[in-house]
């Protein structure tokens, strides 16, 4: 911000010294003022000077602070009460010419500054009442009619130089402002998405004990029924069931290892593939929990190499599994496709299902927070998946129509 304020100044610096010499130049040559040309352009020169070193200042890192933005406007002062001493004083119609300045103090400075800056003005425009070289005009008759023309050309010019400057800075307390609650919003998220990764870390250390009593009591079960099963018949009645339950105990643990394995593989920086292949997996994968669902996969960028794969996995899952929850009553289609955007450098998935489609005041709210949903859900998966794309450098759009299904869109860069 403080580098930018110097632009603007630097900005500023050139349009007034561009305006002095237009000025000097009409008054010399087309109203024959008698001026001190080589003191007035001498002190133009300064300007040019300090406005050199003011560029020099930009190229520095460390920001500039309250303090030099006033040495700054206080040079300025100088020059332009220098300028006027030599050109008539207060009575030069362009003395007005410090309101630029003190508008541009005000801007930029905080008050005790601006205030010290415009007390500065105060007293130099005083002593020009008082103590100045006076202007040698040869046409009388015109003078009044010369100081008229110079007044209107002197608000002209400073009625610009005030507008664009404020507004220049206006737009760029703005900015900072818009950035500075984008990242507050961000920091928000942050924490919610670390809330909630101690408390999945915790529930995955907690499952570890109750998953393993009721997979050796299972298995006792097993065995019962495999060393009597005609005469344990009441074990027998069951064994389907107790099938079923050994496959959710290895689900589970399934899910704890690939939590675990994830975690070593991002520790290693080694979650790098092909796309086609590794989604061509994923979706494989994925159609054993939802094998009532129609799964359609399209990957004809075989080329397309990526990272991060363990979030990118979360985010898939997170989606697949949303359009089978939309789809699953219709019995309609989830369909998963990659491309790629060249002139970026970008992968995109496309995950869109023929579901009944979400609700408008739903859609706006999906992703930025919990949210209650007809399934049941609460929103927390795609928050964690907005998160996810956002860490990776990613964006997760989602566009719905009711009644026809919906799409969500990931763009991510490419390793």
């Amino acid at each position: 911000m403080q580098h930018q304020l110097l632009a603007r100044l630097f900005w500023l610096r050139w349009t007034t010294i561009a305006g002095e010499l237009a000025v000097l130049a009409g008054a010399h040559f087309w109203l024959r003022i008698d001026l001190p040309l080589p003191a007035l352009l001498w002190l133009i020169g300064v300007q040019v000077l300090i406005n050199a070193a003011t560029w020099g200042r930009m190229r520095w890192a460390r920001p500039a602070g309250q303090p030099e933005l006033l040495l700054q406007l206080l040079l300025d002062l100088c020059v332009l009460t220098a300028l006027l001493y030599f050109s008539g004083g207060a009575t030069n119609p362009f003395v007005s010419f410090y309101l630029p300045a003190l508008a541009a103090g005000a801007a930029t400075l905080a008050w005790p500054y601006g205030l010290a800056l415009a007390l500065c003005a105060l007293a130099a425009y005083s002593g020009l009442v008082y103590v100045y070289q006076p202007l040698h005009i040869h046409d009388h008759g015109q003078a009044m009619a010369y100081h008229l023309a110079g007044m209107w050309i002197n608000f002209s010019i400073s009625a610009l130089l005030i507008t664009w400057f404020v507004t220049r800075i206006a737009a760029a307390v703005r900015s900072r402002d818009s950035l500075l609650a984008q990242a507050r919003e961000q920091q928000l998220q942050g924490q919610r998405i670390l809330a909630l990764g101690t408390q999945a870390a915790g529930a995955a250390h907690a499952l570890n004990t109750p998953l393993s009593t009721v997979a050796v009591i299972a298995g006792e079960m097993r065995r019962e029924i495999r060393r009597d099963m005609a005469g344990n018949a009441a074990l027998a009645m069951y064994e389907e069931d107790l099938r079923i339950v050994e496959e959710q105990i290895a689900v589970c643990k399934q899910a704890l290892e690939s939590m675990r394995l994830d975690a070593d593989a991002q520790g290693r920086g080694d979650d790098t593939a092909a796309l086609a292949p590794w989604l061509a997996a994923l979706a494989d994968g994925w159609r054993l929990h939802y094998p009532a669902v129609q799964l359609a996969v399209e990957t004809g960028q075989a080329t397309l190499v990526a990272g991060q794969l363990q979030e990118l996995s979360q985010i898939l899952l997170t989606l697949l599994d949303n359009a089978a929850h939309a789809v699953k009553e219709r019995g309609g289609e989830v369909r998963l496709s990659l491309m790629a955007d060249a002139g970026e450098k970008t992968a995109i998935i496309r995950v869109a299902d023929n579901g009944c489609g979400i609700a408008p005041e739903l859609l706006s709210r999906l992703g930025h927070g919990p949210v209650d949903s007809r399934s049941g859900g609460k929103g927390i998966g795609l928050m964690l998946a907005f998160a996810a794309a956002t860490q990776m450098g990613g964006h997760l759009q989602l566009r719905s129509t009711q009644g026809e299904g919906t799409v969500a869109e990931l763009r991510f860069p490419l390793s």
